[in-house]
């Protein structure tokens, strides 16, 4: 039996108005790089439409699409979740909290 890596999502929503940009990774491993974790939440700001203009809370998501396990962290302001080391070991952190609940090594298919 063939199990399809679905990947893991990494989503940034403006909590003013719901809008969420997010993109699937296939090797979410590399996101453990600093400069590929805070380009990936950067292009995902990028993509918010009323970002800039709305500096309320924002909230970060990564979410492993194979077994639906997710975790979230709030910032207060957009510049708190632009801030590279702030961004780099938010993803890394939550990464490690999503591998943290899989307990079976079947259902770990992305890259690990």
């Amino acid at each position: 039996m063939t199990t399809e890596n679905r990947g893991y999502s990494l989503a940034v929503t403006n909590s003013s108005n719901n809008e969420t940009e997010d993109k699937v990774y296939l090797k979410p491993m590399s996101l453990y790089v600093p400069d590929l974790a805070v380009q990936a939440v950067t292009e995902l700001v990028s993509g918010l439409s009323a970002a800039k203009e709305n500096a309320d809370e924002f909230v970060l998501t990564v979410t492993n699409n194979n077994n639906g396990i997710s975790v979230d962290k709030n910032f207060a302001s957009l510049s708190e979740l632009q801030d590279p080391l702030n961004a780099a070991d938010s993803v890394k952190d939550l990464i490690n909290i999503v591998r943290g609940y899989e307990s079976d090594e079947e259902t770990n298919v992305c890259g690990w």
